[in-house]
């Protein structure tokens, strides 16, 4: 596909320029795959090549451009597995060389749709491997466009979810499928057996159907590591992955139900990041030790010895180390674990020794990295990682880690998409700190265009993270992308006020029961300290944006001081009464965050209720919401755009029927940016000359 060359950062840019995944080494550290993900808006129509990067040269060649193929997986050397999207809704396993697509074979058929391919090498002569894919509710493959059409459509439940995410619950599940390859010479072929359903009869389900929550699985000759909700749970009270081991030695025999779930002492938080060691003797998983407190720092675990799935041992503790790992990587040795914890603003990436011995003093991970944010880890050899990383000006890097000189080399950039190509580049990003509310100092990034100049005046974008417990980072989005809103001609200030992460527990923690408190009070410390300290940035001419629990904050501050400071508001996906939020898909959240049930501590959620705060509302105010939104329901949206237009206060409302919490179409995704700076620069003009195109033109 081509793609249209610019040397500005435009939103169409933004949009249509490729999206690059994760690189993932073959075993010998030679070659990468990745895909590349493009839009034409032109054409309106999406493109998807798979490629090979030679790790050596740096250099990308072209595997498929087939936007059929997908998951992509490597067997051995330079031999991959690969899934395709088949006609009547079934899913082709392909087998060939990563040099490209000849002598490419199919070597079966799936009765349904499936992806998360993973393969482990087994022998010489055998590979597992592992898909997901949905089960009907007799364990079979469960094919959508081949199954029976309901004759009516109601629905029934007598537990929660009802539904999550952007989708209601049906009888089908999601579910892991294994088989095993045999090799014969150098052709390979899928058991007889075919694909077995790892989870049949277990009442498990892998993965989880809400994306923040989804978990994942790995592989070894000692089996199957995953994690899943444990269905004795009460969801309406508890909202928490369990970690399950299923032993499968050859992976053509049936599963010994049921699933081991893996319990240790005094720890009954949330279980993540299961991963096997190399040789399979050992695993590693990050647990949080208290139920249904997700805000919880995971610690690092060590699964000893994979035949005694309970042998465990803790690596860290809440004493020895602040931060919060969120991925678990074996080096090729399995004596050295990495794993990636976020950092005053960077996703930094850590090490940490395996112990030799079960007696073990914690020890505290040591950094590896300081700039950007790590998205992948994969161990090459016990000297070299292969990382993927990215910047709020870089889109997408692949980069080798020397650890003997503890130095990384950038392998490839995205050209087509970074500073080698557009304008953007590392010195429109810098960090500020100014006090709190209380005795703590508060961390912001600040984005300016990539044509500043310290002689002018710009205005101000003020984006609040959502969450409420997450952070702004030093990284590329695809969603919400300062740098893209820098280009419109606006300083944008990312401010990571109490509950965000990388910063410490207690940092975290105090926004327990303080959603309006000393989250709000740390931003109106912000704007007063870009007020005083950045003199470039016009705070006459000021917005404030958020989305989810920034959404929330909007409203809050909508009621409240601040808003006079602003001169408009973009409220996206937001909460507007906190009682209504009992028809949100997760609500076991909601105890934590209120210090209780709304009938056991009604005061806590009046307290920090946006809707008890609208005769204050005057401040124009865009508001955004989706159809398919079941986190924050569209009513919250709807409510709040009726308020404004009932109280006279300028308003738009923005709509999208077929997406959720995030806006994640292209076209779609143009509409919210034009939409966005069209209203921004209604009211501070960002003096970005955009087209013929109208803000106003809200109707389809």
């Amino acid at each position: 596909m081509t793609i249209r060359k610019t040397n500005k950062l435009t939103l169409e840019a933004f949009i249509s320029s490729p999206r690059r995944s994760p690189a993932i080494p073959n075993d010998n550290g030679t070659l990468a795959l990745y895909t590349l993900s493009t839009y034409s808006l032109e054409s309106h129509s999406e493109g998807k090549e798979i490629r090979v990067l030679d790790l050596f040269t740096g250099k990308s060649t072209l595997f498929s451009d087939d936007a059929k193929n997908k998951d992509v997986a490597w067997l051995q050397d330079e031999q991959v597995l690969w899934l395709r999207e088949g006609e009547g809704g079934v899913t082709e396993v392909w087998c060939g060389f990563a040099v490209g697509e000849k002598n490419a074979y199919l070597m079966t058929t799936i009765d349904g749709p499936a992806s998360n391919l993973r393969t482990k090498k087994l022998s010489n002569k055998f590979f597992a491997v592992a898909v997901t894919g949905k089960a009907s509710p007799d364990g079979t493959f469960f094919n959508p466009e081949t199954a029976e059409k309901p004759r009516l459509s109601a629905r029934e439940y007598d537990k929660l979810p009802v539904r999550i995410w952007d989708h209601y619950m049906t009888a089908e599940k999601n579910s892991i499928w294994y088989t095993r390859l045999d090799k014969h010479e150098n052709r390979y072929s899928i058991s007889s057996v075919g694909f077995i359903n790892a989870l049949q009869g277990t009442g498990l389900e892998h993965p989880n159907q809400d994306p923040l929550f989804a978990g994942n699985f790995d592989l070894s000759a000692k089996g199957i590591l995953l994690t899943a909700i444990d269905p004795a749970v009460d969801q309406a009270l508890l909202f928490e992955n369990e970690l399950y081991h299923i032993p499968v030695q050859t992976f053509t025999e049936d599963p010994a139900p049921p699933a081991h779930k893996i319990s240790i002492p005094d720890y009954d938080g949330s279980a993540i990041s299961a991963k096997f060691s190399p040789d399979g003797k050992s695993a590693a998983f990050l647990r949080i030790k208290e139920a249904g407190n997700d805000y919880d720092q995971p610690r690092i675990f060590l699964m000893r010895d994979t035949d005694n799935v309970d042998s465990v041992t803790e690596l860290t503790t809440s004493d020895s180390w602040d931060l919060q790992p969120q991925s678990l990587t074996f080096g090729s040795d399995a004596k050295t674990l990495y794993l990636t914890a976020e950092d005053c603003g960077r996703r930094k990436l850590f090490k940490i020794l395996v112990p030799e011995e079960a007696t073990y003093t914690a020890a505290l991970p040591t950094p590896i990295t300081s700039w950007g944010s790590i998205s992948s880890v994969h161990a090459i050899s016990t000297t070299l990682l292969l990382v993927t990383l990215s910047s709020l000006t870089e889109s997408s890097i692949f980069a080798a880690v020397d650890l003997s000189t503890g130095t990384l080399r950038q392998i490839s950039r995205h050209t087509n998409y970074s500073s080698s190509h557009f304008a953007t580049s590392p010195s429109q990003v810098s960090d500020i700190h100014f006090p709190g509310a209380g005795p703590y100092d508060v961390q912001a990034f600040v984005v300016k265009p990539s044509s500043f100049s310290p002689r002018k005046k710009y205005p101000l974008l003020f984006w609040i993270h959502g969450g409420p417990v997450s952070a702004f980072l030093d990284e590329w989005s695809t969603r919400w992308n300062p740098a893209v809103f820098a280009e419109q001609g606006y300083v944008v200030v990312l401010p990571n006020p109490t509950g965000s992460t990388g910063f410490g527990q207690d940092f975290v923690d105090a926004i327990k029961g303080d959603w309006g408190g000393r989250p709000y009070q740390d931003l109106v410390n912000c704007f007063d300290h870009v007020k005083k300290e950045l003199g470039y940035v016009d705070t006459d001419r000021a917005v404030a944006m958020g989305g989810s629990y920034g959404g929330y904050m909007v409203n809050w501050i909508a009621g409240q001081p601040l808003a006079k400071k602003f001169k408009a508001l973009v409220c996206h996906d937001g909460i507007f009464s906190l009682p209504n939020m009992l028809a949100s898909d997760e609500i076991s959240s909601l105890w934590l965050n209120f210090g209780g049930t709304l009938w056991e501590n009604p005061d806590a959620w009046k307290k920090w209720d946006p809707s008890r705060h609208t005769a204050r509302w005057d401040t124009p105010m865009l508001v955004i919401h989706s159809e398919w939104d079941f986190r924050c329901p569209i009513t919250e949206g709807l409510a709040a755009f009726g308020v404004c237009q009932a109280k006279g206060v300028e308003s738009k409302f923005l709509s999208f029927q077929d997406e959720g919490h995030w806006v994640l179409g292209r076209e779609n995704s143009l509409r919210w940016h034009r939409t966005v700076t069209g209203w921004c620069d209604r009211f501070c003009g960002g003096g970005v000359e955009r087209g013929s195109w109208s803000w106003g033109s809200l109707v389809p």
